[in-house]
């Protein structure tokens, strides 16, 4: 069983919720504590960020502009450990993606519960077999892959015999509805056998609740405090408001659900004499005539002969005379 924290992942397990907190900090530590307080009260299971390490994102000489602005959302350890703190202290499990092998050092020494790898690495197989060798667990986005760059990246985790999950993602900001491809999230768990979620990037969160409805075990959505806050992601991001609606329909449908149908129902129970049928003369029988078929109906309410047993009828001979429109009972013949 595939577990972050003291949370199971897996079918019939609760959906596992995470607020993609990000970089819509913004590089500021408050933010990022609002932003884990917030993701808490809305009542996700996680919380996670980005730690990013500049230059394993982007090269200063090739990228100087890109390169200055992700250096203003650098979260130093020290940083980390106060927001870890902040999370423990809030009831909500707190969690990152690295940037390369030297954030990945970093999580570990933190003692991540998982590590999330993003959709950029999924074919950077040293990188893969790196963070796999900790044997922390991994959530693995898939965006922009095909299935065989998903197939070698389950083959490096495995062969390394570490835990892992994998999201289906689509990874263009914001996604089409039409190109969100929920389809895959059953795809997915069927050719590999492993936990599949879903990590949104589509406006609103109706694509969100299909993907729980079709069976994500993982459903992760960006999050903010204030769409109209600076930042690349803040726009498509759910809000505090939306994000609570979000857990209370994921958890409603989680309810809905339920299981295979096995027998009655408690809340059925109650109507089944009242709407299911007995065994009633259509005609009126005069006493000691044989029963045919054709003699024969069925109406409510259900507390007589059920209609699964009219074939046992059939040929006996009643009593008495029967009119029509009476309930039969085993006593009359």
């Amino acid at each position: 069983m595939f577990t972050i924290g003291n949370k199971k992942i897996g079918k019939n397990q609760p959906v596992f919720i995470i607020a993609e907190a990000g970089i819509n900090h913004n590089g500021d530590l408050n933010i990022a504590k609002k932003l884990i307080k917030e993701a808490s009260k809305c009542g996700a299971d996680a919380v996670k960020f980005q730690t990013i390490i500049t230059d394993e994102l982007f090269s200063e000489k090739l990228n100087p502009e890109l390169y200055k602005l992700v250096d203003k959302w650098v979260l130093s350890k020290k940083d980390h450990l106060i927001l870890i703190d902040y999370a423990k202290k809030n009831n909500i499990q707190f969690f990152s993606t690295p940037m390369g092998e030297k954030t990945t050092k970093l999580l570990v020494s933190l003692r991540m519960p998982v590590i999330k790898i993003a959709s950029g690495d999924l074919d950077y197989h040293q990188f893969l077999k790196s963070v796999a060798k900790t044997k922390t667990p991994m959530i693995i986005s898939t965006g922009m892959s095909k299935i065989s760059e998903i197939a070698s990246a389950v083959d490096i985790v495995k062969n390394e015999n570490c835990q892992f999950a994998l999201l289906h993602c689509n990874s263009s900001y914001p996604t089409p509805v039409e190109d969100a491809n929920l389809s895959s999230i059953p795809y997915l768990q069927n050719m590999f056998n492993v936990p599949v979620g879903y990590s949104d990037h589509t406006d609103g969160i109706d694509v969100c609740v299909a993907a729980v409805a079709i069976g994500a075990n993982i459903l992760e959505k960006h999050f903010t405090l204030d769409k109209e806050m600076e930042g690349p992601d803040q726009k498509l991001s759910a809000d505090p408001k939306e994000f609570s609606e979000l857990v209370k329909k994921t958890r409603l449908i989680e309810k809905a659900l339920g299981k295979p149908r096995t027998g009655i129902t408690k809340s059925e129970q109650k109507f089944v004499k009242k709407m299911r049928k007995s065994i009633g003369a259509s005609v009126n029988i005069p006493a000691n005539r044989k029963i045919t078929k054709s003699m024969l109906t069925a109406f409510r309410p259900g507390n007589g002969i059920s209609p699964t047993m009219i074939d046992y009828l059939v040929g006996l001979r009643p009593r008495k005379s029967i009119y029509k429109g009476t309930q039969l009972s085993w006593d009359l013949f």
